[in-house]
């Protein structure tokens, strides 16, 4: 009964509430409610304006004149593109090369022509000099060499690094051998016939330089010793081989002659124009590159040769050491000119200091069969591992297993 009561208090309060609103409240609500519904009328009729203008619209059919003139206007559009793409690969081309002219500007800019013409002319006062004191013949040629020593002691393997000269460090009077390969191969068949046809296309070429043609056939029989080598690398100031044989005749020469610096430099051959594909051979000098120590040693003339002819050299050779040397430019710290038993005289010196250089690491180029061999050996001790590397270094291990004990239990009555 109670709640009964109670429906009917608050149904009173609301109507009393609604009879008390005043006039101006009511006049608010009115207001509000016209304006929603003139915003909806005219949203409905910019709608419909829009779907009659759609309707409207007179469809034009394009004719075949018109869809290729649009297909032209395309073509010559991709063709625009095409053409700025070609000229953003030139510019870069461009770019590249303008920063290459910068590098070698650099490098002539720190290294003053004066003072190099001092160096060689000094050099060349101290081999006379000496000439005399022991008293040797006055026409002997003696070699000029330029020293490079590094900042960091770059991680390489040895190799040659080949360097083009703009004059020639061969003279008229040093010999010169031809490696040729065999037309027959075989270690009992004759020689003499490989030599008869390649002395014919060099006199057919004009080349009247080299003195000596030695094939693979006669290295592998005549030259198998090591005293037999010696003799060989002493007998020929420069040697040239077949480019087709490079490769194997390395690791038969032996290593006198990389200690002498004469390995053979590659020639092709084949080549149309033979006599200046030799001539380009004779010119480039060999340089050792080694991680034994800071010092590197290139041959860049000789006593028979011009002081402007040094000089172009020397700065060939600065420019080929930039690009080529490890840890390029940056990490030479001085060059000098040296004779055979001569003091070296500085030309170039730097302090730059040795934490602002990195480390040049090269890897050595392996074949894929280079590589570690793991197993075991039922000839040798029990529970052994053995690794072979490469070098022929073996490795034993060995591996103990744990061996589970077995408890024999007595059964149970």
């Amino acid at each position: 009964m109670a709640i009964s009561q109670k429906k009917p208090s608050q149904n009173k309060a609301k109507r009393k509430l609604e009879q008390n609103l005043p006039e101006k409240h009511e006049e608010v609500v009115g207001t509000v409610l016209r304006t929603k519904k003139r915003k909806i009328s005219k949203e409905v009729e910019h709608v419909s304006e829009a779907k009659e203008q759609k309707t409207n619209v007179p469809i034009e059919k394009k004719t075949k004149k018109q869809n290729t003139q649009e297909t032209s206007d395309k073509i010559t559009t991709v063709a625009k593109n095409g053409t700025k793409k070609k000229k953003t690969m030139t510019e870069v081309k461009s770019m590249e090369l303008n920063e290459k002219n910068d590098k070698e500007k650099d490098i002539e800019a720190e290294l003053s022509k004066s003072h190099m013409e001092q160096c060689i002319s000094a050099m060349f006062h101290l081999i006379e000099e000496q000439v005399q004191l022991k008293n040797n013949l006055t026409g002997e040629v003696h070699p000029i060499f330029m020293q490079v020593t590094c900042i960091r002691i770059p991680k390489v393997p040895r190799r040659q690094m080949r360097i083009l000269l703009p004059h020639s460090i061969v003279t008229s009077n040093d010999e010169v051998a031809l490696f040729v390969c065999d037309l027959e191969r075989g270690r009992k068949k004759d020689y003499e016939p490989t030599v008869e046809h390649y002395k014919k296309i060099l006199i057919e070429q004009g080349c009247t330089c080299i003195n000596e043609i030695i094939p693979m056939n006669r290295v592998k029989t005549e030259f198998d010793q090591f005293e037999l080598k010696k003799k060989l690398a002493a007998s020929y100031d420069y040697f040239l081989v077949d480019s087709r044989i490079a490769g194997h005749l390395s690791h038969l020469l032996g290593k006198e002659f990389f200690k002498r610096r004469k390995l053979p430099t590659s020639v092709r051959m084949n080549n149309k124009d033979l006599k200046h594909e030799i001539e380009h051979a004779l010119r480039k000098t060999s340089m050792q590159i080694h991680s034994n120590g800071d010092s590197h040693i290139v041959q860049v003339g000789n006593t028979l040769m011009q002081e402007n002819e040094i000089l172009e050299n020397i700065l060939a050779t600065c420019k080929n050491l930039s690009k080529n040397y490890p840890g390029g430019w940056a990490n030479i710290r001085s060059l000098r000119l040296k004779g055979a038993t001569t003091i070296g005289l500085p030309f170039y010196i730097t302090l730059r200091n040795k934490n602002a250089v990195k480390l040049t690491v090269v890897k050595p180029k392996r074949p894929n069969a280079y590589r570690d061999v793991k197993g075991e050996l039922s000839t040798f001790v029990r529970d052994t591992d053995i690794t072979v590397k490469p070098d022929g270094e073996v490795i034993v291990e060995r591996t103990t297993q744990k061996r589970e004990r077995k408890f024999h239990t007595s059964p149970q009555i």
